[in-house]
């Protein structure tokens, strides 16, 4: 028979697991509580990215991207805390994950390092840009999870909006298409150091927040949504986890339940133990 001893002991212990579960649980995120998010139309005045209940995802809702013709970049943005210099991070320090879905049609969206203080690339008249992660274009309508970090090979690398920049970040070497200019973020950051004529230095760039958004669309029409949800992230000492929804109203995971009710029980089972006695 359990003694009150034992009890307090599995109370505690219930309590503790609910406490390390909640710390867990990702941020939530809806259109009356954005936690810091900017939903944006990439500015041009149209088709804003927003929260919706359409397609579903770890919960009752997802962020949508809806196009509606050529030219669009709905978009969501958060600001880090503190800025991080791209070139402090060579040694690791960066981790992203997102949940994506994307018709038939549709680009799967895209995660990006939002950069700010690029040098040399004066020659376009612009000091930002990103590096970005899309996934394969699978358009297919499911569910899909991606995790990167430095190693991860799939990263392109996009000055001022003018297009993605050539592995050799030469200034001439632009390209509006979304083509193989891909490679990891620790290669990026190590060749593109400002060395040469006309070569953008990236190691000195900021990175000073993250951005999920409608992606690559060559020749999109029509109207057009794909979906993002389950946004994470690791950039130096700027980490966050975020799960977007329709409405607020959660419902506790079973496994948080069954320490509810072990706990709840447990204490119920010591009361009557002591009103027993005391009878």
């Amino acid at each position: 028979m359990l003694t009150k001893h034992v009890l307090r002991h599995v109370c505690a212990a219930a309590s503790m697991l609910l406490a390390g579960h909640a710390m867990a649980t990702p941020t939530v995120v809806t259109t009356s509580d954005l936690q810091g998010w900017v939903l944006g139309d990439g500015g041009n005045g149209t088709s804003p990215a927003t929260i919706s209940g359409d397609q579903a995802y770890q919960g009752n809702g997802s962020i949508q991207f809806t196009i509606s013709g050529t030219g669009q970049q709905p978009l969501a943005f958060y600001s880090f805390g503190t800025a991080v210099r791209v070139g402090d991070l060579l040694n690791g320090g960066v981790s992203l994950g997102f949940s994506y879905m994307a018709p038939a049609g549709a680009p799967d969206p895209t995660i990006r390092l939002m950069l700010s203080g690029l040098t040399n690339s004066t020659q376009v008249g612009r000091d930002d840009g990103s590096l970005g992660f899309y996934g394969a274009n699978t358009g297919d309508g499911n569910w899909h999870t991606s995790t990167v970090d430095m190693t991860s090979g799939d990263f392109f690398f996009r000055v001022g909006g003018k297009g993605q920049e050539s592995l050799g970040c030469g200034s001439g070497d632009y390209a509006l298409s979304f083509d193989d200019r891909r490679q990891s973020l620790a290669n990026w950051a190590s060749t593109c150091t400002g060395a040469g004529t006309g070569t953008v230095d990236l190691d000195d760039a900021m990175i000073y927040g993250i951005e999920v958004d409608y992606g690559s669309f060559p020749g999109a029409s029509g109207v057009m949504s794909s979906y993002v949800d389950g946004v994470n992230f690791s950039v130096g000492r700027n980490i966050g986890d975020f799960n977007f929804e329709a409405s607020a109203t959660s419902v506790p995971e079973p496994a948080s339940l069954a320490l509810v009710g072990l706990a709840l029980g447990g204490a119920a089972f010591a009361r009557r133990r002591v009103a027993a006695k005391r009878g």
